[in-house]
């Protein structure tokens, strides 16, 4: 039941963001939690089968976090799990509630045939977003993560608006983590910036999100994260480098992933986001390795009209 990130589409290619931490280690920090179930991946609950599995994950974090017994009837793969739970009388709509079960058919956005099922983590003002928790990402470390999603899928990277929520307690909403405000969606996150060749370690950079911060090599920097403010593009510091070298990143961490890796061209400039909170003594690394190029070439295109007489049949 494994399935891995739908490729981003052109027109997702500007959406902020959508995954707020992956692995167990980012999501056990700050704001996030994944509820213990690292502790408890080798037990089934609900005869669910343990480990990296949705519907084994929302059965534990039902079970542990609001109290819900073992349900008394089968309710199969993820995909079905809205059937089974409305025809034995559970709420079933298309109302999210903190606590509440997100589900998603089979074969919809990138969804396997057998579904999924996710934990409802935090629900915005007038439902204008929902924070979910879910287990069996392909992508992410540990197959873990906590992700945003908006009803209008233009908004979102792949994953999109569940089909239905499941109430399994009356708790949920109530007695259950409450929703997160957008500030709380956000963290703090430590980098380091490597550089190759040496002869540019001495060189700052800029990092950019919604605002530009000057980073210096070799010094652990703290960065804003979450939501739309994960994601950085890396510049040399000064206009007058910046059309004369390509910058590539790779990096290392759990916390950080490359969305563009830079070049061939020096406008082309490469840009990385930060999945959760990394803290010392093991920021997120990033490295910049820097060559001399060219930007953009410019294509001009010409025009060649040529006129064709036509003698007609007399």
């Amino acid at each position: 039941m494994g399935f891995s990130m739908a490729p981003t589409s052109p027109a997702a290619a500007d959406t902020a963001p959508s995954t707020l931490c992956s692995g167990f280690a980012a999501c056990s920090q700050g704001t996030f939690t994944t509820h213990g179930y690292q502790n408890h991946f080798s037990t089934s609950y609900w005869t669910m089968y343990p480990g990296d599995n949705c519907t084994n994950y929302v059965a534990y974090v039902e079970s542990t976090v609001y109290g819900v017994p073992t349900p008394s009837f089968d309710l199969g793969d993820g995909g079905l799990w809205a059937a089974a739970a409305a025809q034995n009388g559970v709420p079933v709509s298309q109302i999210p509630t903190v606590g509440s079960v997100a589900v998603w058919d089979g074969g919809n956005s990138g969804i396997p045939g057998e579904g999924h099922v996710a934990v409802v983590e935090a629900v915005g003002p007038q439902d204008s977003y929902i924070v979910i928790s879910q287990q069996h990402m392909a992508d992410d470390p540990d197959g873990y993560d906590w992700t945003i999603i908006y009803p209008s899928a233009a908004k979102n990277q792949w994953e999109q608006w569940p089909n239905d929520f499941i109430q399994f307690s009356p708790n949920a909403g109530v007695s259950g983590p409450q929703p997160l405000t957008s500030a709380a969606l956000a963290f703090n996150t430590n980098v380091v910036l490597r550089v190759e060749p040496l002869p540019f370690a001495n060189d700052k950079f800029v990092l950019t999100n919604q605002v530009s911060r000057v980073v210096t090599p070799g010094v652990v920097t703290a960065l804003a994260g979450g939501g739309s403010q994960g994601r950085y593009k890396i510049t040399l510091d000064g206009s007058s480098l910046q059309g004369e070298y390509v910058l590539r990143v790779s990096v290392s961490g759990a916390t950080v992933r490359v969305l563009h890796q830079g070049g061939p061209y020096t406008d082309d400039e490469p840009s990385i986001r930060f999945t959760g909170p990394a803290a010392n003594p093991s920021p997120a690394i990033v490295t910049v390795t820097i060559t001399r190029g060219v930007p953009t070439p410019t294509t001009t295109t010409t025009s060649t009209t040529s006129t064709t007489t036509t003698t007609l049949a007399s």
